[in-house]
């Protein structure tokens, strides 16, 4: 079994313990500290070497690359926005043309139809003088089939006998 108690007297006394090194004598505490210290300093170095690196290559970028690759999307931006005022242009126009068309077909229209009510009314107007004048005709040969009738009749009823 193991004795905590002594462990724990062994811990208490470290505290006080002083190693030599160098012609120096450091407590635990103290090289927990210069370690502490060197590796913020290494980590800070080597931070700012990688910062270094980035700056190097960034500084070594070839911005006439850029500037040209800039100014040829610029142009291409420009192109597209020049098409795109063609198509609105030549839209509009298309627009204007269809109904400038529309127009046209409906005064057509319009012409047609007061073309055809004018012939509507004067077929009536043939229709009803026609009617008319068939009345007129039957009513004449109505009144002469009368009188024929009438007269034959009227010949039965004198001479009964004859045809």
């Amino acid at each position: 079994m193991v004795d905590t108690t002594k462990i724990a007297d062994g811990i208490d006394g470290l505290a006080d313990r002083q190693l030599q090194a160098g012609g120096m004598k450091l407590t635990a505490g103290s090289i927990i500290a210069i370690f502490a210290f060197l590796s913020t300093v290494g980590s800070g170095l080597y931070g700012g070497l990688l910062m270094w690196q980035k700056i190097e290559e960034v500084a070594g970028l070839d911005l006439q690359e850029y500037q040209t690759q800039m100014e040829l999307m610029d142009a291409n931006i420009q192109q597209t926005m020049d098409y795109t005022r063609e198509i609105k242009t030549g839209l509009r126009d298309d627009i204007l043309s269809i109904e400038r068309q529309a127009d046209r077909v409906e005064d057509m229209v319009r012409k047609s139809e007061d073309n055809v009510r004018e012939m509507i009314d004067k077929a009536e107007v043939r229709f009803e003088n026609q009617r008319e004048r068939v009345r007129v005709s039957q009513s004449g040969e109505m009144k002469e089939l009368e009188d024929k009738l009438t007269k034959k009749l009227q010949r039965a009823l004198d001479n009964p006998l004859a045809d």
